[in-house]
């Protein structure tokens, strides 16, 4: 037979009492599982019912101010409320939240698109309008000044010509009399002369090896690349070689002139006299004096 117990103070009791006779409570007899089942679950009420966010007041702030959160507390914490109300507070708010929240970034995005428009508008209007001038008798230096004056961004390439001579002018990107806007780009286009045959490119690169490697000077490389007991290159492809080959030939005397002081203990005018001499270096009498003037650099 199960035993009753009073459902507030746990006491077992007759079977039949209406009255705990320790609580003095009046009662509906349970069994002591389904007594304390009871007391947990409304102990659990209780406490989440006393919670700020489950009141009324609370939802109606939260709906006000921030939709979504006063909609989910209306629906978790308020079945007293019609489902029909809420359906049609949940749609209002919501409607009004989106209109809200994306509502001022178009207006916004609009008030941007204005004011890109109107620079863009400003900007266009403030461009100035440049006529170009014939740049094929003027040298680099006069197109480069004539260019920053017009705040114009002008630069030069070069190209082989069979036609025009080498440092001619060729062409120009923008025609003269076309007009430009300021900033903007014009190309100068000058002659390097005919394009080398392939004996001349290979004099050439002989030539930079000896100035590079030995340190000689331009007469003395000429000489190296048509003798027979040297490179032997015909006239024109050393010719060639040496009007194209870009080198510092006083760089090249003063290392000479080291190398002498240093290997051979020589003087100053010694080293002047080997440097120019025809049976010697080759170099010219600017170039040794230079060597001379920086040996004890």
């Amino acid at each position: 037979m199960d035993k009753k117990f009073c459902k507030f103070c746990g006491e077992e009791i007759e079977k039949d009492a209406m009255v705990c006779p320790k609580c003095g409570r009046q009662l509906k007899v349970v069994k002591k599982e389904e007594a304390s089942s009871s007391e947990k679950s409304s102990e659990a009420k209780y406490d989440e019912s006393s919670k700020f966010y489950t009141k009324a007041w609370f939802m109606w702030v939260m709906i006000i101010f921030f939709a979504p959160v006063g909609i989910f507390l209306m629906w978790k914490f308020h079945p007293e409320m019609k489902k029909n109300t809420k359906i049609i507070l949940t749609i209002v708010f919501a409607i009004l939240f989106l209109a809200i929240a994306f509502g001022g970034n178009s207006d916004e995005a609009i008030t941007n698109n204005d004011s890109s428009n109107s620079n863009s508008n400003s900007n266009t209007v403030s461009k100035v309008k440049v006529e170009v001038i014939d740049f094929s008798g003027m040298s680099e230096s006069e197109i480069l000044t004539w260019c920053k004056e017009k705040n114009l961004n002008c630069s030069f390439k070069r190209e082989y010509s069979d036609i025009v001579s080498k440092d001619g002018y060729i062409k120009q990107s923008v025609n003269a009399t076309e007009q430009v806007t300021e900033g903007s780009k014009i190309t100068v286009t000058y002659s390097l002369g005919k394009e080398p045959t392939t004996e001349q490119k290979n004099a050439l690169r002989k030539a930079e090896s000896y100035a590079k490697t030995m340190h000689m000077s331009k007469q003395g490389i000429y000489d190296q690349l048509t003798s027979e007991y040297g490179e032997g290159f015909d006239k024109e492809s050393a010719q060639y070689a040496i009007d194209n080959i870009e080198w510092d030939w006083n760089a090249n005397a003063l290392a000479k002139a080291k190398s002498y002081r240093d290997t051979m203990s020589m003087s100053k005018n010694r080293i002047y006299d080997q440097l120019v001499s025809q049976y010697g270096e080759k170099f010219t009498k600017e170039e040794a004096q230079y060597a001379i003037d920086h040996l004890d650099d």
